[in-house]
C-alpha cells in the first residue's frame, strides 16, 4: 500500500483547485476553493491522496452543496451511495455525511455507532467551520475559524466512508440511528452546565456538618463531589424525593429534575440506562447513609462505548433526615483508571480501612504488597465492592505469595447484573487457550452468555484476568467459589501436568524440571489434542537436537493405527514454518504421496519450533522395507532440504533400490551429462527408465563402486556386474530404456577418474567430478576432445574439455543452463585452432550457476558465481595428478584408469575476468605444482585489459586488412560500427588504438550509440574518458559531442524515431523502428569497419537458421553475411559471426579472418605467462629468486611479452594474406592438404565448414580460391598437426633446434637464466611450438605436407632442414626488413618479396632434405653453407649473366621503384637465382675450386644451355592435381642434379687462372652434338602451342643424357 505525505496532499489540492477553476465560473470557483482550504485543512494525507481527482472534485462539490442549508438546531444527516450518473461522482463505499452545530462528542459518538453496526470505516474527515447564514438558513459566508463576526456560528461537518450497503432499508436505519445518537449528544452537551450546577449544589450541601452523620463521612462525600466534577463525564441527572404513601416511604422522581439522557426518558428508556433496585442495600452503600454506586445495564452511545456508572447521593434536611436522592449517570474519565486509589475520595477511605483491618505491620513487606494489590485492583470494583468483601479478596490475593497457583475471586453485582471474577494463573500457563478455557468454565457454571475480559501483566509470576460475565436471567447468588476454582484448576491442568510427569520420568527431576520450564507451555492446543504427552517427550528429544546450524530434524515412523502402505513423517523445523509448496514436491519425488499434513508450533521463549506431521502413502510398484528405508529416507530428505542433493525423479530410486542419496547422485550426474551431450532422450525419460528398471539401476551403482571405490575396487567384480547388466537388458522390453542403460554403461566405462570417494574433513565432498574420455562415448557430438572433466553439484554444473594432455583455455561463466556444453564445445573448437600459436592445444571450460534468481542483488549474484567457480576449480584439481620433486603424485582416494596427467591450466573468460586469483588461491590450497601459473592473469600476472593485448592482437588484423587496401589507420580517418562499450576490455582498448577512428555507431546489451558524422579527435578523447572511468556505459558519453541527428537510445525502448542522419547512415526510410531493427540496420551499414568487442552472435549465413546459431537472445536482430556492407570486420570478441557467415562475407568481397585468429593475443599472452611462471617458480624454489623479485621481474617483462605476442599475431595474419595471394593458383595443393588431414582423421570438413572438392573446383573455375576464414582454419590445423608431430619426434633433443627455446621468452630471461630455461618442464613442447609456428607463418600452410609427399621425409626431418635453410639464408633478417616496409611500400610488393623468399627457402629446405638423407649435422652444414652463400650473394649481380641477369635487374628495379631500399631489393631480386648457390657450394666443396669460380661457370653454362629459361618454365607449370605437383617437383630435382653434373664436367678442365667463359665454350664445342640436341628440345618447347607434362618429362630426360654423355661425365659422381 503506498504511503503519502503532506507534499503529496498539497499537490493533489493544487490539482483540485485547478479542476474547480476549470469547471466552475470564477466566483463560484473562488467560494468553493475557500471551502476546500477549510474543509481539507486537517484531512489525513493517506485518506486524501487515495482519491481520484474527478471523484474528489465530485465529493467536494457534494459536501459544499450539503453545507448550503441547515436550520438552527437541525441535525442534518445524509447516508447514500455516490453514483456517477446520479451524483456526478462515485465511490466504492457508502458515504455518511453529518452537519451539526459544533459540540463535543460528535465524531467519536458517530464513529461508535458505525463500529457498533460492524461497519468498517475506510476514511473519515471532519472540520469545524465558522459560517454565517441568512434568514432562510442559507450559507451566506464562510469565515476564518477565529472570526468574531456578528451572527457567526460554528458548525461541524463530518464525512465518513464505510462498507458499502445497497439495501435502502439498511441505509435508512443507519441514518435514523445516527440522528438518534446526535440527539443524545445534544442532550448531554446542552445540559452539561445544569448538571455541573447540581454538582455544585451538592457540594454546598455537604460543605457543612449534617446532623446525625459522622463529620469525616460528610467531609469525604463533599470531597468526592468536588472530585467528581473533574473526573466524570456527565451523561444524565435526576432527583428523587422521599414521600410517605400510606405509611410506606417511597422514592419518587422529582418532575423537571431530569437532565441529559434522562431528560425525556420514559420507563423503558430508564430501564436501559439505570437500575431502579433498592438503592440502600448495605453492601452497595459505601458510606451507607450517604453514597451508593451501580452500573448501567447498557453501554453508552455517547463519547465512549462503556457501561456508565450510576452514582446516588442522599440528601438531608436540617434535622439530618433523608429527604431524597440526587443521582448522576456518566463515565469516569480515563485518568481515573491510572490515578492512585489513595487520591480518590471515598475510595481512599475504603483502602485505609482494608489496610487497617489487615492487621499487617505498617511498612512491612506484606503491608506493601497488600497496598500494591489495592493500587492495581480493578478500579470499577473498588468503587462498588464492600469493605468486608474487599478485605477478604485482597488478603486472599496476598496469600498466594507469588506461587504457581490458579485462584478465583468472585463478586456478584448486588442487582444480579453481572459477576466480576478475578482469576490468577502462572504467566507461563496463561494463554488465549487458557483464557478461553476459563471463560467457558465460568459461563457454563455461572449461567452467563456475555463476557468481557481484561488481563493484567506485571513483574509478578502470575497473570490476572478480570472477567465481567452477564446473562439474560438474574444471576445466582449462591455460588460455590471453591468448587468453581477447583473446576478451573482441573480443566487447566490436564495435558501439561501429564507432560511434567513424563519429563520427570524420562529425564530425572533436575533435567525434567529444566525441560518442563522450557517446553511445558510451548506446545499448541492442536498438538496437545493430537498427541499424548509421552509422544511430546519423544519430540522434545528431536527438538533439543536443533540449533542455528542444524535447523531440521526428522522422525520417520509408522503409526500403529495405519495400514502397512501408510507411513508417517514428522519434520521439526528450527525457527520457521516450512511452506508446504517446498516440502510436498520433495516427498513426491521420493515416491511418497502426501495424504495430509498437520503443522504444530512449539513456541519457546526465544524462538519457535515447527513440527510438520505428514501422513504418507508409498506410490512405487515394488515392496519396500520400512526398517531398511528409514535411515535412507531421513538422510536423503535432510540433504535434499539443505541443498546437498536435488529434488527430482531420480529420488524415486531411494526406497525401492535401497540407494543412498549420494549413490542416486551418481546416476543424476550422469543423467545431467547425457543432457549436455544431446542424448535424444530427455532427463525425465532417463530417470523414468531407471525407475522402471530398479534392479539394473542398483547394479549400475555397484559397477561404479567396483571401478572407483578406493577400498573396494575390483576389476573382476566390475566385469561380472557389467555382464549382469547386459544380460538383464535382454528382459527390458522398452527400446528407450535399453538405450538409456547402455549409455550409462558406456559413461561409467568412459570415466577414468572421479572424486566421488574423496572426503573434505570427515564428510564426503558435496560435489562430484568425473574425468571422461569422450572418444569412448557413443554418439557424442563432434569434435571429440581427448579428455573431459564434468563437475556436478546441486548449485552448479560445468565441463572442461581438453584437446590433449598439454592444453589450455579459459573458463567461462555460461548463462546457457540447458546446453552449456554445446557452447563450450564450440569454443574449444575455436580454441583448438586458436592455440595453434602456443604450446598447449585447445581447451575450454564452462560452468553454470543453477541457483541464480532475479531477486538477487548484484553482489549476491556475483558471490554465487564465485562459489560455483570455486567448486568448478576444485572439481578439476580433485582428479588431476600433481608433481612433487619431479615425481607424479596421484590425487587422494581416486582410482585412476588413465595415464599420468599433470598439466592443467585455466584462464579467464566471459564472466570470470577477475577470478584468476581465486583459482590460483585454490591451486595453492591444493599445493598444485603450477602455483600461480595455474590461472594466468591474476594479481601477479599479466592484466590483459591493462595491456590491451587481445584488442591489440585483433587490431593487427585490422591494420593488415586496411594496409592491403591502401589505408593507413594511423593517418587516414575511417568509419566504424562497434559491438560493445568502452567499459569492455576488447572494445574499449580497440577503439583507442587509432585517433582516426570515426565511430558512427555502437551497441551493447543496454544502449545504442549513434554519432552519424563524428569528429575523430574529440570523439577519441571522449572514448578515452569513458574507458578510464571505473564503470561506464554509453549513457555516460557527453551528448554535446554527438553530431547532428545522433543520440543514445535505450534498447528497452518501444520504438526509436529515425532522424535524417540515421536514415542516411542505415539506409532505412521509415519513421521509426524497434531497437532490434535499428541494430540490424547498423550491422548492414556501409562503413569501413565493424569492430566486434562484445558477446553474442550477430551474423549468420543466408542459408543458416537462427536455431543453428544457438544464440536465442540475438535471433531478433541477427543479419546475414551477404547483407553486410562493411569493408572490414575485426573480431576482438568470440563467436560474433558463424563460420559460414564469415565465408559468405569474404566471398562477397569483405575482408576478415576469424575470431580465433584475430583475438589469439589473449591466449598467447596467457601461455607466455604460464611458461614464464613455470620457469621462475622453479628458480624461486631453487632459492635463486625471492617471490618479490619474481613478481618485479614479471612486471618488468610486460612490454617484452606483449611484443612477442603481437609478433605472433602479425606473422599469422601475414601468413594468411600470403596464402590468400596464391590460393587460386595453388588450389590443387590445398585440396590435397585438406584431403590428407581428412583421411588421417584430423579434420572434419563439415565441422569446420571446409568445402568439398567439387565446390572447390567450382570456385576455381569461377576464379576464386579459398577465403580468408577458410585459410584461418587451415593454418591453425597445419600448426597444430605439425606441433604434435614435432613433440612426438622429440625435436628438442637436437642441440641445434633446442636453441629455438630462447625465442619463446623475453631476452632478459635467456641472458640471466639460460641454464634454468633449458631445464624447463615444457621445453620439448615449447621448442616444437616455436618451430611449427615459424614454419607455417613463413613457409605457408602446406609447406611440410608438400615436402613430405614429394620427398618421403618425416615432419621432424623437414623441420630440421627448414631451420638450417632459414639460418643459412639469413631468412629472419630479410623477412624482418620486408616487414619494416609497412606503409612504405604497397602490401602487394611486400607479399611478392615474401613469396620470393618463401620460394627460395622452400627449395633450399627441399635441397637439404634430398641431399642429406642419411644424417644431417645442422651446425656443420650451417657453418659450411652460410659463409659461402654470403660470398655468392654479395657478388650475385656480377656472377649472373644473360637472361638471369636481365631478370634480376628488372626485379631489382621494380622493387626499388616501389620504394624498397636498394640493398634489400637486390637481395630479394636474386632470391630465385640464389637457390643455385647450394649446388654451386656443393660442387665447390667437392672440386675444391673457390665458390666464385664455380658460380661463374654455373651461371655461364646455364646461359649457354638456356637452363634459366627451362627452370622458369618448370616453375610456371600449371598444377591441377597432386600428381602434377609431384611431377613438377621431380623435374626440378632432376634439373638440379643434372646441372650439378654438367658443371662438374665443365670444371674438370679448370686450371688456375683460366677464363671461365672460354672453359664453358670449350666444353660446348667438345659436346656440340649433345648440346645441339638439347637446344633443339628447348626450341620445340618454346614453339609448342600447349604445354604438357610429357614434354617436360622428355626434356628432363634429354638433359640427363647431356649430363651423362658429355665429356668427362663418367668421372663425375652424380
Amino acid at each position: 500500500m503506498p504511503r503519502y505525505d503532506a507534499e503529496s496532499k498539497a499537490q493533489l489540492l493544487v490539482q483540485l483547485r485547478e479542476e474547480i477553476h476549470n469547471r466552475l465560473p470564477a466566483e463560484r470557483a473562488d467560494e468553493l476553493n475557500t471551502f476546500v482550504d477549510f474543509y481539507f485543512a486537517t484531512a489525513s494525507p493517506g485518506d486524501f491522496c487515495e482519491w481520484r481527482l474527478d471523484d474528489l472534485y465530485g465529493s467536494t462539490v457534494a459536501c459544499w452543496q450539503f453545507l448550503q442549508r441547515r436550520k438552527p438546531e437541525e441535525a442534518k444527516v445524509r447516508v447514500f451511495n455516490p453514483d456517477y450518473e446520479a451524483h456526478g461522482w462515485q465511490s466504492t463505499h457508502t458515504v455518511v455525511e453529518v452537519l451539526h452545530k459544533d459540540m463535543p462528542f460528535i465524531v467519536d459518538s458517530v464513529r461508535m455507532e458505525l463500529n457498533q453496526r460492524n461497519l468498517r470505516i475506510h476514511a473519515i474527515n471532519n472540520a469545524v467551520l465558522t459560517v454565517k447564514r441568512d434568514e432562510n438558513h442559507q450559507l451566506s459566508d464562510l469565515l476564518n475559524k477565529d472570526s468574531r463576526a456578528k451572527n457567526a456560528q460554528h458548525e461541524c461537518l463530518v464525512s465518513v466512508e464505510v462498507d458499502r450497503h445497497t439495501n435502502p432499508q439498511q441505509l435508512a436505519e443507519l441514518e435514523q440511528s445516527i440522528r438518534t445518537v446526535l440527539e443524545d449528544v445534544a442532550l448531554v452537551v446542552d445540559d452539561f452546565e445544569p448538571m455541573m450546577a447540581r454538582c455544585d449544589d451538592l457540594h454546598k450541601e455537604f460543605g457543612s456538618a449534617i446532623k446525625g452523620l459522622d463529620k469525616s463521612d460528610v467531609t469525604e462525600v463533599n470531597a468526592f463531589v468536588a472530585w467528581l466534577k473533574d473526573h466524570f463525564t456527565f451523561l444524565g441527572y435526576d432527583e428523587f424525593t422521599l414521600v410517605d404513601r400510606e405509611g410506606d416511604q417511597q422514592l419518587e422522581a422529582v418532575p423537571g429534575s431530569q437532565l441529559g439522557l434522562l431528560r425525556y426518558c420514559d420507563e423503558h428508556c430508564r430501564q436501559s440506562l439505570v437500575n431502579e433496585g433498592n438503592r440502600d442495600a448495605g453492601e452497595f452503600v459505601l458510606i451507607p447513609e450517604i453514597l451508593s454506586f451501580s452500573k448501567s445495564p447498557t453501554k453508552s452511545k455517547v463519547h465512549r462505548p462503556a457501561y456508565p456508572d450510576y452514582i446516588s447521593i442522599k440528601r438531608y434536611d436540617a434535622k439530618g433526615q433523608v429527604i431524597g436522592e440526587a443521582r448522576f449517570l456518566g463515565l469516569y474519565t480515563s485518568n481515573v483508571y491510572i490515578q492512585s486509589s489513595r487520591q480518590i475520595p471515598v475510595v481512599r477511605h475504603k483502602v485505609e480501612q482494608v489496610m487497617e483491618r489487615s492487621g499487617l505491620r505498617r511498612q512491612g513487606h506484606d503491608w506493601k504488597e497488600l497496598l500494591q494489590i489495592l493500587e492495581i485492583y480493578p478500579r470499577d470494583d473498588l468503587f462498588q465492592i464492600g469493605v468486608d468483601e474487599l478485605v477478604d479478596t485482597a488478603m486472599g490475593i496476598l496469600q498466594i505469595h507469588e506461587r504457581r497457583q490458579i485462584r478465583l475471586f468472585l463478586r456478584r453485582d448486588h442487582f444480579g447484573q453481572f459477576y466480576s471474577c478475578l482469576v490468577y494463573a502462572p504467566r507461563d500457563v496463561y494463554s488465549t487457550e487458557f483464557r478461553l478455557l476459563v471463560e467457558g468454565v465460568l459461563c457454563r457454571e455461572l449461567g452467563c452468555n456475555q463476557v468481557e475480559f481484561n488481563t493484567y501483566f506485571s513483574e509478578s509470576v502470575l497473570a490476572r484476568t478480570q472477567y465481567i460475565l452477564r446473562g439474560d436471567e438474574p444471576l445466582n447468588k449462591d455460588v460455590d467459589v471453591l468448587a468453581l476454582e477447583d473446576t478451573i484448576r482441573e480443566a487447566a491442568r490436564g495435558w501439561s501436568d501429564h507432560l511434567y510427569d513424563v519429563l520427570i520420568e524420562t529425564f530425572g527431576e533436575e533435567a525434567g524440571n529444566a525441560a518442563f520450564h522450557r517446553y511445558g507451555s510451548a506446545f499448541s492446543s492442536s498438538y496437545r489434542s493430537d498427541f499424548s504427552p509421552r509422544t511430546a517427550v519423544v519430540d522434545i528429544g528431536h527438538v533439543m537436537s536443533l540449533n542455528e546450524e542444524k535447523t531440521l530434524a526428522f522422525s520417520f515412523y509408522r503409526a500403529l493405527e495405519k495400514s502397512p502402505e501408510n507411513l508417517n513423517f514428522k519434520l521439526f523445523s528450527y525457527g520457521r514454518s516450512l511452506p508446504l509448496s517446498d516440502v510436498l514436491p520433495v516427498m513426491e519425488k521420493m515416491g511418497l504421496k502426501v495424504l495430509d499434513e498437520h503443522p504444530y508450533r512449539i513456541k519457546l521463549s526465544d524462538l519457535d519450533i515447527w513440527v510438520h506431521d505428514f501422513n504418507l502413502e508409498y506410490t512405487g510398484k515394488t515392496e519396500i522395507s520400512f526398517n531398511d528405508g528409514k535411515e535412507l529416507f531421513e538422510d536423503a530428505f535432510l540433504n535434499v532440504w539443505y541443498g546437498n542433493a536435488e529434488s527430482d525423479e531420480f529420488n524415486r530410486l531411494l526406497l525401492p533400490a535401497q540407494l543412498s542419496w549420494r549413490e542416486i547422485n551418481i546416476l543424476r550426474a550422469y543423467g545431467a551429462y547425457l543432457k549436455q551431450i544431446r542424448f535424444n532422450i530427455s532427463t525425465e525419460g532417463v530417470a523414468a527408465a531407471l525407475n522402471n528398471q530398479v534392479a539394473i539401476a542398483a547394479r549400475l551403482v555397484a559397477l561404479f563402486e567396483a571401478r572407483f571405490h578406493p577400498d573396494k575396487q575390483d576389476a573382476a567384480r566390475a566385469s561380472q556386474l557389467e555382464r549382469e547388466v547386459e544380460q538383464a537388458l535382454d528382459d527390458v522390453p522398452s527400446l528407450n530404456e535399453d538405450r538409456v542403460i547402455r549409455q550409462y554403461l558406456a559413461l561409467i566405462n568412459a570415466t577414468q577418474r572421479t572424486n566421488y570417494y574423496q572426503r573434505s574433513g570427515n564428510a564426503y565432498k558435496s560435489y562430484a567430478s568425473f574425468k571422461l574420455m569422450p572418444g569412448l562415448i557413443p554418439n557424442i557430438p563432434l569434435p571429440k576432445p581427448m579428455f573431459e572433466i564434468f563437475v556436478f553439484a546441486p548449485w552448479m554444473e560445468g565441463v572442461h574439455l581438453r584437446g590433449g594432455k598439454v592444453a589450455r583455455g579459459g573458463l567461462r561463466w555460461s548463462d546457457r543452463n540447458d546446453d552449456y556444453r554445446t557452447e563450450v564445445l564450440g569454443l574449444v573448437k575455436a580454441q583448438q585452432v586458436k592455440n595453434a600459436v602456443i604450446v598447449p592445444v585447445g581447451a575450454k571450460g564452462g560452468f553454470v550457476a543453477k541457483r541464480l534468481h532475479s531477486d538477487m542483488d548484484r553482489q549476491t549474484w556475483l558471490d554465487e558465481g564465485v562459489h560455483c567457480y570455486k567448486t568448478f576449480i576444485r572439481g578439476l584439481l580433485d582428479v588431476t595428478d600433481n608433481l612433487k620433486d619431479g615425481a607424479v603424485v596421484r590425487p587422494n582416494d581416486v582410482v585412476v584408469h588413465d595415464e599420468d596427467d599433470t598439466y592443467l591450466v585455466v584462464a579467464a573468460d566471459k564472466g570470470t575476468a577477475t577470478f584468476s586469483d581465486i583459482a590460483n588461491g585454490i591451486s595453492s590450497e591444493y599445493d598444485f605444482w603450477l602455483g600461480d601459473a595455474f590461472a594466468s592473469g591474476g594479481s601477479q600476472g599479466y592484466d590483459h585489459k591493462a595491456m590491451g593485448i587481445t584488442a591489440k592482437g585483433a587490431w593487427v588484423s585490422v591494420e593488415r586488412h586496411f594496409r592491403e587496401m591502401g589505408i593507413n589507420t594511423d593517418k587516414d580517418d575511417f568509419t566504424v560500427v562497434g559491438i560493445g562499450d568502452m567499459a569492455g576490455d576488447v572494445f574499449g582498448n580497440g577503439m583507442l588504438l587509432s585517433k582516426h577512428i570515426r565511430l558512427v555507431a555502437a551497441f551493447n546489451h543496454m544502449h545504442i550509440f549513434i554519432d552519424p558524422t563524428p569528429d575523430a579527435a574529440s570523439s577519441w578523447k571522449e572514448r578515452k574518458r569513458l574507458f578510464e572511468m571505473p564503470r561506464s556505459s554509453w549513457e555516460d558519453y557527453n551528448e554535446k559531442l554527438i553530431s547532428a541527428g545522433g543520440g543514445i537510445f535505450s534498447r528497452n525502448a518501444k520504438a526509436i524515431v529515425l532522424t535524417d542522419e540515421i536514415k542516411a547512415l542505415t539506409g532505412l526510410d521509415v519513421k521509426s523502428v524497434t531497437p532490434s531493427e535499428l541494430i540490424s540496420a547498423l550491422l548492414c551499414a556501409e562503413v569501413d569497419l565493424i569492430w566486434n568487442g562484445g558477446i553474442g552472435t550477430y551474423v549468420k549465413a543466408e542459408d543458416e537458421s537462427h536455431s543453428q546459431v544457438g544464440d536465442k537472445a540475438n535471433d531478433g536482430l541477427r543479419v546475414n553475411g551477404c547483407e553486410l556492407r562493411a569493408r572490414v570486420i575485426g573480431e576482438g570478441g568470440n563467436l560474433g559471426m558463424t563460420q559460414r557467415a564469415r565465408i559468405e562475407f569474404a566471398l562477397n568481397g569483405g575482408r576478415m579472418n576469424t575470431d580465433f585468429i584475430d583475438n589469439a593475443g589473449g591466449v598467447d599472452c596467457s601461455d607466455h605467462e604460464v611458461n614464464i611462471k613455470i620457469l621462475l617458480n622453479q628458480i624461486v624454489s631453487d632459492g635463486d629468486l625471492t617471490d618479490k623479485q619474481r613478481n618485479q621481474l614479471l612486471e618488468g617483462m610486460t612490454d617484452a611479452v606483449s611484443d612477442l605476442v603481437l609478433k605472433n599475431n602479425y606473422r599469422q595474419v601475414q601468413a594468411i594474406s600470403m596464402a590468400e595471394s596464391r590460393s587460386l593458383d595453388a588450389m590443387a595443393e590445398y585440396r590435397r592438404f585438406i584431403s590428407n588431414l581428412e583421411q588421417e582423421g584430423k579434420l572434419n570438413r563439415a565441422l569446420e565448414f571446409i568445402p568439398e572438392d567439387d565446390v572447390l573446383a567450382e570456385r576455381k573455375a569461377a576464379g576464386k580460391g579459398l577465403s580468408r576464414p577458410e585459410m584461418s582454419v587451415l593454418i591453425s590445423y597445419s600448426k597444430a598437426d605439425l606441433k604434435e608431430a614435432l613433440i612426438q619426434a622429440r625435436v628438442a633433443d637436437d642441440p641445434y633446434l633446442f636453441g629455438e627455446l630462447e625465442t619463446a621468452f623475453p631476452s632478459v630471461l635467456a641472458e640471466k637464466y639460460l641454464s634454468q630455461m633449458q631445464q624447463h618442464r615444457l621445453r620439448g613442447e615449447i621448442v616444437a611450438t616455436q618451430i611449427a609456428n615459424h614454419i607455417v607463418n613463413v613457409m605457408g600452410i602446406n609447406f611440410v605436407d608438400r615436402l613430405r609427399a614429394s620427398t618421403g621425409a618425416d615432419d621432424a626431418a623437414i623441420a630440421r632442414c627448414y631451420v638450417l635453410a632459414r639460418d643459412v639464408l639469413d631468412l629472419n633478417r630479410l623477412w624482418e626488413q620486408i616487414e619494416q616496409l609497412d606503409y612504405k611500400v604497397s602490401a602487394d610488393i611486400q607479399i611478392q618479396m615474401m613469396n620470393d623468399l618463401q620460394h627460395l627457402a622452400r627449395r633450399t629446405t627441399r635441397w637439404f632434405v634430398r641431399n642429406r638423407r642419411s644424417e644431417l649435422n645442422c651446425a656443420e652444414e650451417a657453418e659450411l653453407f652460410t659463409a659461402q652463400l654470403i660470398k655468392v650473394s654479395k657478388k650475385l649481380g656480377d656472377l649472373l649473366c644473360g637472361e638471369p641477369k636481365r631478370i634480376w635487374d628488372e626485379a631489382s628495379q621494380r622493387y626499388r621503384d616501389a620504394g624498397v631500399p636498394e640493398r634489400l631489393a637486390n637481395q630479394i631480386a636474386g632470391a630465385r637465382s640464389l637457390y643455385s648457390a647450394l649446388g654451386i657450394i656443393e660442387v665447390a666443396r667437392e672440386t675444391r675450386i673457390n665458390v666464385e669460380t664455380v658460380a661463374h661457370a654455373y651461371f655461364e653454362l646455364g646461359e649457354v644451355l638456356g637452363l634459366q629459361w627451362f627452370a622458369q618454365q618448370l616453375n610456371e607449370l600449371e598444377v591441377e592435381n597432386y600428381w602434377q605437383a609431384l611431377a613438377r617437383e621431380a623435374f626440378r630435382d632432376d634439373m638440379d642434379w643434372q646441372q650439378r653434373a654438367l658443371i662438374h664436367n665443365v670444371l674438370k678442365h679448370h686450371r688456375r687462372g683460366c677464363n671461365v667463359a672460354e672453359l664453358v665454350q670449350e666444353w660446348g664445342d667438345a659436346n656440340q652434338v649433345h648440346v645441339k640436341r638439347w637446344q633443339n628440345v628447348l626450341a620445340e618447347l618454346k614453339s609448342a602451342e600447349r604445354e604438357e607434362y610429357a614434354m617436360y618429362t622428355v626434356a628432363v630426360r634429354e638433359l640427363f643424357d647431356l649430363a651423362k654423355n658429355s665429356e668427362f661425365s663418367e668421372t663425375v659422381a652424380v
